[in-house]
């Protein structure tokens, strides 16, 4: 990826893997939305970026904090080279090539489990105005709109808060999770963990099962060998890899099995691309 930081924005140039519709919209953030001229904007943490297309590929992120984007969006990760790689599997060609531009987000943490919490058995809508409404309660007002909070700041919210906030049963688990995640050491331990360390950990939490914790892992801790799967890759296993089975768990380490630490990129891929009739419409 080419790219120039500037004191107050990114250029990226001939960035033909890099789409900010592709990566907003493959599921892996709530809090984004469009804008006039084919600008997009995203909000992360205590950070905010619009991204402006100036054709012919080349992008401006315009950021107060630069350094920050450039991991966000995986900027020094040669995606031309993972793409050349997994092309060599003829299935994922076409989702391949249609969602070229999707990278994978380096995301925080502790906003991650909460986000995929309430993502549990919901709908994106949904997700992102309960998300939206947590941070205009319990988040820092900001020029641009409102921080996501701390976990500290999110320990004072209780379970009726979370319900007004249209998080539904997931509102017990969330006051008992964030209480877990203020008292432990949980953080830092699944910083350091490996894979099947952190999956053990997260699913002692409250309001995470299996999908959910490998969403955890792979877009809040760069773990590559996982592969969440939901409705669209449970469908992607059956219609695309002619699968039989129905277990979620076991389609999951089917998938890892298949493509080693390569699955948290081709789950991407493939998800974005399964939806792709419904996000066109």
């Amino acid at each position: 990826m080419n790219y120039v930081i500037d004191k107050d924005s990114i250029r990226l140039f001939q960035a033909d893997t890099f789409d900010p519709e592709s990566i907003l919209t493959s599921g892996q953030v709530f809090r984004f939305g469009k804008l006039e001229n084919d600008c997009w904007w995203v909000a992360t943490g205590s950070e905010y970026a619009i991204i402006e297309s100036l054709g012919d590929k080349n992008y401006i992120i315009h950021t107060t904090n630069p350094d920050y984007f450039v991991r966000y969006f995986d900027l020094d990760t040669d995606y031309d080279a993972i793409i050349k790689r997994l092309n060599g599997i003829e299935v994922l060609r076409p989702a391949l090539d249609y969602g070229r531009g999707v990278r994978m987000l380096k995301q925080v943490l502790p906003e991650v489990i909460i986000n995929f919490i309430i993502s549990a058995n919901n709908n994106i809508p949904r997700i992102r105005k309960s998300v939206e409404k947590i941070c205009e309660r319990f988040g820092e007002k900001k020029d641009w709109g409102y921080a996501f909070p701390s976990i500290q700041s999110l320990s004072v919210a209780s379970e009726s808060d979370f319900a007004e906030f249209g998080c539904g049963y997931r509102s017990k688990y969330l006051v008992d999770t964030i209480a877990r995640l203020c008292t432990e050491d949980i953080l830092e331990r699944l910083a350091n963990a490996d894979t099947v360390t952190s999956r053990s950990l997260l699913l002692s939490l409250k309001g995470v099962g299996p999908k959910v914790a490998d969403c955890i892992l792979l877009f809040g801790l760069g773990k590559f060998d996982v592969f969440p799967v939901d409705t669209w890759i449970a469908r992607v296993y059956r219609e695309d890899f002619g699968g039989k089975e129905s277990n979620r768990e076991r389609i999951a380490k089917w998938f890892v099995e298949k493509f080693a630490q390569d699955s948290g990129y081709c789950q991407q891929y493939l998800f974005y691309y399964k939806r792709k009739d419904i996000k066109l419409k």
